[in-house]
């Protein structure tokens, strides 16, 4: 059995119209195929084509016959997360989310090259965006030679500064 990958996320919100308006002025996310469940249920598309998120209001029929929740409600969600372009500038990119409605919350740097905004969306769930550095998949490749070769400059360096100097041997 191979996976390809995930296929959507299905988020319970107060108001499903606000919610995809949201992600369409947000993210470029456009609504296919018809709302489900007299409109409780919208899908949505990430430009790329490959990304889904399904908001349904709590009221929703839903595809299961269950209690969805309470909008926001984590139910085991930390928080999802959106990939930009490299170069994409984050502060423009923030003041946009943030003009979309969305509450920053602040930057975390996954690597050096590799920096991360989170938001709160406008039913209180947290999302992260992310920019990874042109040529991932390189860097990704290649990262743990970069972190073994720092490593071995810290300790490269370490020894130089130690009072019995460069080759491990007291002067």
């Amino acid at each position: 059995m191979r996976f390809k990958g995930m296929s959507h996320i299905a988020l319970t919100v107060d108001d499903v119209e606000r919610s995809a308006r949201f992600y369409e002025q947000g993210f470029g996310m456009r609504r296919f195929g018809p709302a489900k469940h007299n409109d409780t249920l919208v899908p949505l598309v990430s430009p790329g084509l490959r990304d889904q998120i399904s908001l349904s209001s709590p009221d929703a029929a839903g595809e299961l016959d269950r209690d969805s929740g309470v909008p926001g409600d984590r139910s085991g969600i930390d928080h999802f997360g959106f990939v930009v372009a490299p170069g994409t500038s984050l502060d423009r990119l923030r003041a946009h989310l943030e003009s979309c409605g969305a509450t920053f919350l602040g930057r975390v740097d996954v690597e050096a090259r590799v920096p991360s905004l989170f938001f709160r969306d406008l039913d209180g769930y947290v999302f992260q965006v992310t920019r990874f550095p042109r040529f991932t998949k390189l860097y990704v490749a290649v990262l743990p030679l970069m972190q073994w070769w720092e490593g071995r400059r810290a300790r490269q360096s370490a020894v130089v500064g130690s009072p019995s100097g460069a080759d491990g041997v007291a002067a």
